[in-house]
């Protein structure tokens, strides 16, 4: 009875009434099972579960591959229906509802963190001082950068994805609402080698030029492909994004790969709305933003993600949460909110160009220093490459 009485989750207690209910509960009870096989039994009831579950999603795979709906899909959008049905049986079987008693695991965390003690106990990004001050990226984080359009949001972005997934060879995915796969592979190269850009994309590299001899050059480039072949840079164009089809992709590649980070490029309005679409747009800022945040609690890693000022004229000395554009949900949902700004020529003229022509404002953290003294960066957006002066 007891047992009854604390099962909260609907779909357990269906579960439980399903084989039988107070009656099969008190059969267990009465059963003489050794402790030491407990653990075997709950694994089967898993197991059984599970393979349940598992014949009723084929069929309903198999009832919709039948339907009249199946016939106005592509075939990704029809693979996709499937797996998001495994994907969420896959997250759903994890226990990531689990309640923490506080102090549980606390000697051995702490053990743990003894064993290597860490500077920043995060993932670094590259930037010795914005990692110093934010403790890199953590698990559950949703680190936003805020920029106006064109200032190079983006670029950063994909430095830090470069410096986790290549040069530290750790899993990550980059979903792309604005750049397919090419043109940002480009700018990886352009950043890793110092080759410009355009003579990268032009195929001048193989040119003389006042930027290196061609077999320097070229020897740049077989280098940097070599990196990129060992790295984990994990890219995908997604111009038709909602929330549902970001979070079956992401999961799937947690599950498969052991992504430790996302990259979002960047927070806007979805291009299906769904019943969002008489919603005002702070709302569906609001909502995607949201579900940003939700997806790196479950699946525990840091997401980074971006968005606009509103407005384009921007020059400041003193960003606010004002300047966020559509939503001031972003401000409310974000773990670290970062300010991108290019500086003006007299800022340039004053601090003087050795220390950079933009600056990096750390401006909110749940963990961490707010309103930190601007970071000085370097911005070669010729190479597509930024770092800190």
């Amino acid at each position: 009875m007891a047992i009854m009485e604390v099962l909260s989750n609907g779909e357990a207690k269906d579960s439980v009434n399903e084989l039988g209910g107070l009656d099969y509960l008190m059969l267990l009870e009465e059963a003489n099972i050794p402790r030491d096989n407990l653990g075997i039994f709950i694994e089967k009831i898993k197991q059984g579960y599970t393979r349940k579950m598992m014949y009723e999603i084929a069929e309903n795979i198999k009832n919709f591959v039948m339907s009249n709906r199946a016939d106005i899909l592509n075939p990704s959008e029809i693979v996709g229906y499937a797996e998001q049905k495994i994907t969420d049986l896959n997250v759903n079987s994890r226990d990531t509802d689990d309640v923490y008693k506080m102090g549980a695991e606390t000697e051995e965390v702490l053990a743990e963190r003894a064993e290597n003690p860490s500077v920043v106990p995060g993932l670094e990004v590259g930037w010795i001082e914005y990692d110093r001050l934010t403790n890199g990226a953590q698990d559950g984080d949703l680190i936003i950068i805020c920029a106006p359009s064109k200032t190079g949001k983006s670029v950063t972005l994909t430095n830090w994805a470069t410096k986790l997934g290549i040069y530290d060879q750790l899993p990550v995915l980059y979903i792309d609402t604005e750049m397919n796969s090419r043109e940002q592979e480009d700018r990886i190269l352009s950043n890793m080698t110092g080759i410009p850009h355009d003579e990268i994309v032009s195929g001048m590299y193989v040119m003389d030029t006042v930027n290196g001899t061609a077999n320097e050059k070229v020897k740049k480039l077989k280098e940097a492909r070599e990196k990129l072949n060992l790295g984990n840079y994990y890219h995908i164009y997604m111009p038709q994004f909602t929330i549902e089809k970001v979070n079956a992709l992401v999961k799937k590649f947690k599950m498969q790969i052991g992504i430790v980070a996302l990259f979002f490029d960047y927070i806007k309005i979805p291009s299906n709305q769904g019943t969002f679409k008489d919603a005002q747009e702070y709302q569906k800022l609001g909502f995607f933003t949201s579900g940003l945040k939700d997806l790196a609690g479950i699946l525990k890693m840091p997401v980074f993600s971006a968005c606009q000022t509103n407005r384009s004229d921007v020059k400041t000395e003193a960003p606010s949460e004002a300047d966020i554009g559509g939503s001031y949900r972003i401000l409310q949902l974000a773990s670290k909110l970062i300010f991108l700004y290019n500086k003006t020529d007299e800022r340039i003229a004053k601090d003087g160009f050795s220390n950079g022509n933009q600056s990096l404002w750390i401006k909110f953290q749940r963990n961490g220093a707010s309103d930190c003294d601007p970071i000085n960066i370097m911005f070669n957006k010729c190479i597509l490459r930024q770092e800190e002066c």
